[in-house]
């Protein structure tokens, strides 16, 4: 057995303290003075025994359980001998109907295992219907749980999209081959629609494996509302369902003291270029109009306010060794106005396009993007960093083997609990 943390092993060392507490918590003994133990002498040897008993089969019992704790933070592996040569083939869910594949995969199925790309590795099933699963996995952190299989060649059939690569890339001692399926034809698909007071305008992305392009366009016919307002249905042939998002005008209020008239005037300079920008009305309240509602944006130039933590802040806090006009603090939902503003630096630092990043109102439009881009990875940017194993034993299968200590651990928790209720210890 190996463990993926063997750091945590030194905490075996609490074994003593069950030790300790059983050893300290003896007590001297007693004399008592009778006249005769003749009827009590056999009996009370049996139940000094019994106890006796109880209370070192207990401490072992809760030494035991100490021990399984520390194990599980270890992280258990067992090795095991891997098949060096088979070949386990890995298809992404989204693949499985695809028919470019599916042909090779039911020749490879009856002399290979085939498995699905997903958390598990499930094995690959004929008439399996994935296509509610077209959110790409999280390639790299399948390659780390890819160690567990048996056979040291793997190929992956995969789609490679940009948007399924997360964190570092990994080290493996596995041989893995991706196959990466291109899409080279242009698929055209709308993802979501915004409406306004004048129009409802339909948002398509246009890619391939290659490129991605978004356009809107204003629907004129065609489409039907939900009761809630909150989705479109495009009455055409796929009678596809997106989701609508109703564009409000934007309210900002802005505090300001008379010292910083300059930088009140390039702030409304900037929002009205935003509104021009956005097509979208953005609403300024100054100092005498404000009341207590939040608001997408509050804008702080005084030096004393007392500004609630409640919506989004951007707050005057000089910095001369900021790099950037507009920068996070460390609270949640505050920004910092690092320097003042004038005509160089608002258009030198771009300031108005900081001030738009701040006010994030396209966070809808970013995760909707993000489910209908379908470009991909070059094969050479997807492949994990193959690490050769310096001796034999480190090329065997570990198992992960947390889950039997877990049920083990709640066994003997239970049983712990229950005698020790029992024998009142």
């Amino acid at each position: 057995m190996v463990f993926a943390n063997p750091s945590y092993l030194w905490a075996l060392l609490g074994l003593l303290v069950p030790l300790a507490i059983h050893l300290w918590s003896k007590k001297e003994a007693k004399t008592i003075k009778i006249g005769s133990i003749q009827l009590l002498d056999e009996s009370n040897s049996r139940q000094s025994s019994n106890i006796q008993l109880n209370e070192w089969f207990l401490m072992l019992l809760r030494m035991l359980i100490i021990t399984l704790i520390v194990l599980l933070m270890a992280g258990p592996k067992w090795r095991t001998k891997g098949n060096h040569g088979q070949i386990t083939y890995l298809v992404e869910a989204s693949l499985a109907n695809d028919t470019s594949i599916k042909s090779i995969l039911d020749s490879l199925q009856e002399q290979s295992t085939v498995l699905y790309l997903k958390e598990g590795f499930p094995e690959w099933e004929l008439d399996a219907d994935f296509k509610s699963e077209q959110k790409p996995p999280n390639y790299w952190q399948l390659v780390q749980q890819m160690d567990s299989l048996h056979s040291d060649s793997i190929v992956v059939f995969t789609k490679a999209l940009m948007t399924g690569i997360r964190s570092m890339r990994p080290n493996t001692k596995k041989k893995i081959h991706w196959v990466v399926i291109e899409q080279e034809e242009l698929v055209d698909s709308p993802f979501g629609a915004i409406s306004n007071e004048e129009n409802i305008q339909l948002l398509t992305s246009t890619g391939n494996g290659k490129v991605a392009r978004i356009g809107k366009q204003i629907v004129v016919e065609g489409y039907g509302a939900n009761t809630s307002g909150d989705s479109l249905s495009l009455l055409d042939g796929n009678r596809k369902s997106v989701p609508l998002l109703e564009l409000k005008p934007l309210t900002i209020n802005l505090y300001a003291e008379e010292d910083f008239g300059r930088e009140s005037q390039y702030i409304e300079a900037s929002l009205r270029a935003l509104a021009t920008f956005l097509n979208r009305e953005i609403v300024l309240r100054k100092k005498e109009d404000i009341n207590n509602e939040i608001v997408d944006l509050s804008i702080s130039l005084e030096q004393d306010i007392q500004y609630p933590l409640e919506g989004k802040w951007l707050v005057f806090n000089e910095n001369p060794l900021a790099k950037t006009l507009i920068e996070p603090s460390l609270k949640k939902n505050v920004f910092y106005l690092t320097s003042r503003l004038d005509s160089k630096n608002t258009v030198e630092q771009f300031f108005t396009e900081q001030l738009l990043n701040i006010l994030n109102f396209d966070e809808s439009f970013n995760n909707w993007i993000a489910e209908t881009d379908i470009r991909q990875l070059d094969k050479t940017q997807l492949e994990p960093e193959y690490v050769a194993p310096k001796r034999k034993k480190e090329r065997a299968t570990l198992l992960d083997v947390s889950h039997w200590f877990f049920w083990l651990l709640t066994a003997l928790i239970c049983i712990e609990r229950l005698l020790s209720k029992i024998k009142k210890q």
